[in-house]
């Protein structure tokens, strides 16, 4: 009996050891699932950015008006309309300009617009309510509906004027009848004067190129400056082979001053030895980082156009500009390596067409080269116009004409 009451402390001790590892693991687990799910801050910047964009966007457009229908704006189509500049990466990914878009659908009360960015391993949707106040075109229905309404409310009160002007002329023939059987005394009327009261209203300010009747236009402007960049990436001989891929950085030299800031490169291209001095004599643009030897004729060492395709992925960090390069080899055909101390090397020739921006923004044209940022609103004007027996009306301008009245 008392063997049995005796605890076995050496196997409850490693249940515990057990139970203690157990829950490591899990929590382990748990902060590896975390980690795989949080979205970098670039990431979350980009697509509530994209969101804005989308917003502006939208609010200058027509929208559906049917329920349950949609407009969608892919990323590159806001690229293409310079709407946004780019979007990025923490790691200087490029995003997807197909798989990243907007949509927005019409709903019973209001609109959802909903964003979607991919770029790379990180994709997010974020939604949010778009209100029918901000629907171009669903304002101007509803005035077509107010519009109508005035009118017939009009046509009705004409009606009512004219049966009572047919009274008021029944009347007035009885009564000059019976003056005149009285007489011949004169009939009285009251003189009613027209007044008008003009106003004009206007929508908010939108972004975007767009002219006509009832639109009013604004500009502002800011400078650019355009350079082109001759780069000389380097790639080693054991990894140049068909299929490979190659990335190296390179860092923009001799750029503009701190009021510009890298916009985008507009082109590239491949460049040969009638271009290598470029290079040679400037080095405008290098290898972030390089151990090699560079030999004075570029062209005897480079790779062919054919020899390679490749992807650009500019960006700016800490005060420098940079350029991620992708180098796939296509095939390996006459071409030889330059020999070095340290290695047998490839140069992969490529010159940038680059345009940076300044980050003032002004209602006054810059000197030098810029660009324009078009905004437009709509211009509505009302003219209402009362009568009135008073010689003067608040708010209102008498317009001259006059009008007897018999009661």
């Amino acid at each position: 009996m008392e063997k049995e009451r005796r605890i076995n402390w050496l196997g409850l001790f490693i249940k515990i050891i057990i139970i203690f590892i157990f829950i490591l693991i899990i929590m382990w687990l748990v902060s590896k699932i975390l980690g795989k799910t949080r979205l970098s801050d670039t990431f979350k910047n980009n697509i509530s950015n994209m969101e804005t964009v989308a917003t502006n966007y939208y609010k200058s457009v027509d929208l559906p008006l049917e329920k349950d229908k949609s407009l969608k704006i892919s990323l590159g189509e806001m690229i293409e309309k310079e709407l946004i500049v780019s979007a990025n990466s923490k790691n200087g990914t490029s995003c997807d300009t197909k798989k990243s878009f907007s949509k927005i659908t019409r709903k019973k009360s209001n609109y959802i617009l909903s964003t979607t960015l991919k770029c790379g391993k990180e994709s997010n949707t974020i939604t949010k309510k778009f209100p029918f106040k901000d629907c171009k075109n669903c304002n101007n229905s509803q005035k077509q509906v107010e519009n109508k309404t005035t009118e017939k409310e009009n046509k009705e009160t004409k009606k009512n004027n004219n049966q009572n002007e047919n009274k008021t002329n029944n009347t007035t023939t009885n009564t000059t009848n019976t003056t005149n059987n009285n007489n011949n005394q004169e009939a009285k009327g009251i003189a009613y004067y027209e007044y008008v009261k003009e106003t004009v209203t206007y929508t908010k300010w939108n972004k975007g190129n767009v002219t006509g009747e009832n639109i009013e236009n604004r500009y502002e402007y800011y400078g650019i400056t355009k350079d082109t960049y001759y780069s000389l990436g380097m790639i080693k001989e054991s990894d140049f082979y068909t299929g490979n891929v190659i990335t190296y950085t390179l860092k923009l030299k001799n750029v503009p001053n701190k009021n510009y800031y890298f916009a985008k490169i507009e082109n590239s291209a491949y460049y040969s030895y009638t271009e290598e001095d470029n290079y040679l004599k400037e080095k405008d643009i290098v290898l972030d980082s390089n151990n090699y030897n560079i030999s004075n004729s570029i062209d005897a060492y480079s790779l062919a156009e054919n020899n390679f395709t490749y992807k650009l992925s500019p960006y700016y960090r800490k005060g420098n500009f940079y350029v991620d390069v992708e180098i796939t080899i296509t095939n390996t055909s006459n071409v030889m390596p330059y020999k070095e101390k340290n290695a047998s090397i490839y140069y992969v020739p490529i010159k940038l067409d680059t345009k940076f921006v300044s980050n003032k923004v002004t209602e006054s044209k810059p000197a030098g080269d810029y660009e324009t940022i078009t905004y437009y609103r709509y211009v509505t004007k009302n003219r209402e116009v009362i009568w009135s027996p008073e010689t003067s009306v608040e708010g209102y301008t008498k317009t001259g004409n006059t009008e007897v009245r018999y009661q």
